[in-house]
């Protein structure tokens, strides 16, 4: 290549650059197009990035989030994605794993982020303290603004998603009130996918983004029951949103994504289905009951005294209950532009 000596410096720093930037992409199809090849419906990717970190709460430090992308074998233009955020097990194969599978048979992809895993934490059935919602939803917010810079998804069709805990974080993501707290104006999700979320212990102020919500249920829930996260998709209606969905799937018990013959009883695992706790604008915590203040360091404690239960069931899923879920959630999202 001939290069003037007049401004050669200069000249050369813009080419180099547009060198690079070119070889990068080629690079990132080339991997692409590799992986695609493989005999997986979908290609896999490492990516990494910093939490939503948020001064004076329980998610204050910048924790690095491990998480893996799954992008369809078939690439038409852009594409649309999911996040899934973990449930209190952490990731797993039958659940988040086998959604992100079916998304990009979808021609969806989909970000699974490893909230619990990043954090050194196994699950959290036995302790909610280790790791509240509220991480969750800063790790999903950050996982959204890194999903938008990536050069095979399209940044304006990424919604979220996830089980219990993550189903928490997918509902509570669309709040306004917990957008401001978590310091977040110019970025939201297209779309919000809560499957069995915690509707006991919310804001009580339920005005949202306006994006579409879709709540999938469990008739049998005991530990998230179906019935107030009904009340909640009325609340959030009556607040503005009219883009709200809900199914109660007959039969179904929390955790339906894990199959077998029969639910499972685990006596250890921590209950909060007679808790009912609003938050503030404020960020106070109140008894729904007796109005009584909830100290904000302490929480566990005094939900231990005063609602919390030990023992849930779960489980007992089958497959048709699985695959049906899975085509609801595809559906939900296509009718969004997905």
């Amino acid at each position: 290549m001939f290069i003037e000596k007049t401004g050669s410096t200069a000249i050369m720093r813009v080419i180099q650059a547009l060198l690079f930037t070119t070889l990068v992409h080629v690079g990132l199809a080339q991997q692409y197009a590799a992986s695609a090849r493989s005999g997986e419906p979908f290609t896999t990717e490492s990516l990494s990035f910093r939490t939503n970190a948020v001064p004076g709460t329980t998610n204050d430090r910048a924790v690095e989030i491990s998480a893996t992308l799954y992008l369809p074998k078939i690439r038409k233009g852009l594409f649309p994605a999911v996040v899934i955020v973990p449930s209190s097990s952490g990731v797993e194969d039958e659940r988040e794993v086998y959604y992100a599978r079916q998304l990009t048979q979808a021609g969806i992809a989909a970000l699974i982020v490893d909230s619990l895993g990043s954090r050194n934490i196994a699950d959290t059935l036995y302790d909610q303290s280790l790791l509240d919602a509220w991480d969750v939803e800063n790790d999903a917010i950050a996982a959204l603004l890194k999903l938008a810079e990536h050069d095979l998804i399209d940044a304006d069709r990424i919604a979220v998603m996830g089980v219990s805990k993550g189903g928490s974080a997918a509902m509570n993501t669309a709040l306004k009130i917990q957008r401001k707290w978590m310091g977040i104006r110019d970025v939201e999700f297209a779309a919000h996918i809560a499957i069995s979320p915690d509707c006991t212990w919310t804001t009580r102020n339920a005005a949202t983004t306006g994006r579409p919500i879709f709540f999938m249920l469990a008739e049998f829930d005991d530990q998230t029951p179906a019935k107030f996260c009904l009340e909640q998709a009325d609340r959030i209606r009556r607040a503005g949103n009219k883009r709200v969905a809900t199914k109660v799937y007959d039969g179904a018990h929390h955790a339906w994504e894990e199959l077998g013959k029969t639910p499972t009883y685990d006596e250890k695992t921590e209950n909060y289905s007679r808790c009912r706790v609003w938050v503030e604008d404020n960020g106070r915590m109140v008894s729904a009951e007796t109005g009584e203040e909830l100290p904000e360091k302490d929480w566990h404690s005094w939900a231990q005294k005063n609602c919390m239960t030990l023992g849930a069931t779960c489980c007992g899923g089958t497959v048709e209950l699985k695959e049906k879920a899975a085509l609801d959630i595809i559906a939900f999202l296509r009718r969004w532009g997905f």
